[in-house]
């Protein structure tokens, strides 16, 4: 297997880090980008596992980290860099799944942009919801325990986050309190018509795959039936008493993936070999 790690420049003068892996073949392949979500990151849990699954099916898959993530180069897998994940909005991530595209564009490897599907989870289910109505490149798009909304997220009383420019989240996994400088809100009420992920999606004409686990505590299985309702022809595909993240945890030590992830790609590679 050909495993190519290296960065590109993303928003705001920062960095985005990329890796991307494929099986050597003959035949141009299908190349899938992934997004990963909130509190995320491209290496996390059982990310590589999944990767090379596909890569295994004759794929070539492209992981990425957003530049404003909270991870970075010298620390791939721990939020050393909370000022940037502060500084982070749904517009950044937007603008860097084009960049990434853009670049994948531009490159010389053996891919047929023709058949390019990106697949997101949870937040990154969003981004990649918007960027498949916004974006004729993409040709198929997936979406694994997505929202259907953002601004259902943000609170009610948005006072004390005006008044003090920052409210604080905390990562139960890490222990750390995160910050989220107000910009993002305002960010959102800015370019809201361009941020509604179930306005967009009634624009979506590409083939669309909608994954959720039925016992979804972060993102409600309900969420999956609105994304459903709003883009014609898409197919949903329930992964039974599985959670948001597929049975996956990080760090994941396990040496095989959980039987909900094994059938989250195979729903996924079904989707994607008929192009």
């Amino acid at each position: 297997m050909i495993e190519k790690h290296f960065e590109i420049e993303g928003c705001n003068n920062r960095k985005i880090s990329i890796d991307y892996r494929y099986s050597e073949s003959s035949l141009k392949m299908t190349p899938i980008i992934y997004v990963h979500g909130y509190k995320g990151f491209k290496d996390w849990g059982a990310s590589n596992m999944v990767a090379d699954a596909f890569a295994n099916h004759g794929f070539f898959y492209l992981k990425f980290n957003f530049s404003h993530n909270g991870v970075t180069t010298e620390n791939p897998v721990d939020f050393v860099d909370l000022e940037a994940f502060g500084n982070n909005n749904f517009e950044i991530e937007l603008n860097e799944l084009g960049l990434v595209i853009d670049w994948l564009e531009s490159s010389e490897l053996d891919v047929d942009l023709s058949r390019l599907a990106v697949i997101g989870h949870s937040r990154g289910g969003g981004i990649t919801l918007l960027r498949t109505a916004q974006d004729y490149r993409i040709k198929k798009a997936i979406t694994w325990a997505s929202v259907c909304d953002f601004k259902r997220r943000f609170p009610t009383e948005l006072t004390d986050w005006k008044e003090t420019g920052v409210q604080y989240v905390y990562n139960g996994r890490t222990l750390q309190m995160m910050p989220l400088y107000y910009q993002f809100y305002d960010n959102f009420e800015k370019h809201i018509d361009k941020l509604d992920i179930l306005e967009n999606c009634s624009s979506i004409n590409s083939p669309l795959l909608i994954i959720h686990g039925t016992k979804d505590t972060a993102v409600d299985f309900c969420e999956a039936d609105e994304i459903q309702s709003q883009v014609n022809g898409s197919k949903l595909v329930k992964i039974e008493n599985a959670g948001h993240t597929f049975g996956a945890v990080h760090p994941y030590k396990n040496n095989k993936l959980t039987s909900e992830l094994i059938q989250v790609i195979d729903a996924s590679v079904g989707f994607l070999s008929d192009f």
